[in-house]
């Protein structure tokens, strides 16, 4: 019958479930608490079911007496969330005993001389009969927040992760062994730009070369397909500066592929010798015989094409004027000579 259910008319008391706001309290508790303070729920669980004997709960769980003590006590106090992870922070912290003159002296060097550092300022602290350490120095600093805080990040990330540079007297004698990739700034009128992508295989000098509109370490990526793609052998390592286009996406490419990243030392394009050359000989024989486009896709046919010349038609004075491709016919044929092993120097 129309409005009945079974037979009795329905009646609506409420607009929730019961139990749904305890329901809604215990999703929010178990947001709020951490993994640990979930592990120490378990084990008072485990203690209350075994009729709260503390000795049994420790030799259970390999924990002290003590411990499961003052978790049951701050379990007992705050509930679940008293279970969560506590600063340890001390009670008493050290304060700082440099005498207040020497702290304001160190202040105003630091804002005489923002750029030099604590070691220069203790030096020059010394020569007016001021005796503190560089460290003490640096804790000054950092107290009155007179550090460069990017400047800080930065050498702190350098720190916490340190670049992979090349062994001294490195002996490159197989080809892929390692390639060295860099960009060169193509010019436009108006002032715009292309970037040339290189890389060159330190033994055999062949080259892969494309240009992309942009430095990203996403063309960076791209411009390691292409290589991977070209080069008709396996690439092992790779050694590039420090810019951005080798960065973020290009470093988890080479990771992705088990490939060998090198950095050279900041502001030393000398340790990038064979392609910072190659970038040299582009500008006199390439770019300066009137090559140079502002149509991308007319740039990026010109570079493969010089390539190609590159690779398979001009000579080389460091291959005993033998082209890359002659080369590493040669080497496959005959071995290569222990004279011509490439030995990288830092």
């Amino acid at each position: 019958m129309k409005g009945k259910y079974q037979g009795c008319r329905m009646t609506i008391y409420g607009t929730l479930l019961p139990g749904a706001g305890a329901i809604a309290r215990s999703t929010a508790l178990e947001n709020k608490l951490t993994e640990q303070a979930k592990r120490r729920l378990r084990i008072i669980d485990w203690h209350r079911a075994h009729g709260g004997n503390q000795s049994l709960t420790a030799r259970h769980f390999g924990m002290g007496r003590m411990t499961l003590f003052r978790w049951l006590g701050r379990f007992a106090e705050r509930g679940a969330i008293g279970l969560n992870e506590q600063s340890r922070k001390p009670k008493r912290v050290r304060q700082p005993i440099t005498p207040w003159p020497i702290v304001a002296r160190t202040a105003a060097l630091r804002k005489a001389y923002p750029a030099w550092s604590k070691y220069k300022l203790a030096a020059m602290l010394k020569r007016e009969g001021i005796f503190i350490s560089a460290s003490t120095v640096g804790r000054i600093f950092q107290r009155r927040r007179l550090i460069d805080r990017k400047v800080s990040r930065k050498r702190r990330k350098s720190a916490l992760r340190q670049k992979l540079r090349f062994p001294n007297g490195l002996r490159i004698h197989y080809e892929g062994q390692l390639i060295q990739m860099d960009t060169k700034y193509i010019m436009l009128p108006g002032g715009r730009k292309f970037f040339q992508f290189t890389a060159i295989d330190v033994l055999s000098k062949r080259r892969v070369l494309r240009v992309y509109s942009s430095q990203s370490s996403r063309n960076g990526a791209r411009f390691l397909e292409e290589c991977m793609a070209s080069f008709p052998y396996q690439i092992e390592a790779i050694q590039t500066d420090n810019g951005a286009p080798f960065q973020k996406e290009f470093e988890r490419a080479c990771k992705a592929r088990s490939i060998t990243q090198y950095f050279i030392h900041p502001r030393m394009p000398k340790e990038n010798t064979y392609v910072e050359r190659s970038h040299g000989a582009d500008e006199s024989e390439f770019y300066q015989q009137g090559n140079v486009s502002e149509l991308l896709p007319v740039m990026q046919r010109r570079i493969r094409a010089w390539e190609e010349t590159w690779n398979t038609i001009r000579p080389h004075e460091s291959l005993g004027q033998l082209t890359p491709e002659e080369y590493s016919q040669k080497i496959k044929t005959n071995g290569l000579p222990t004279k011509n092993v490439v030995i990288l120097q830092t």
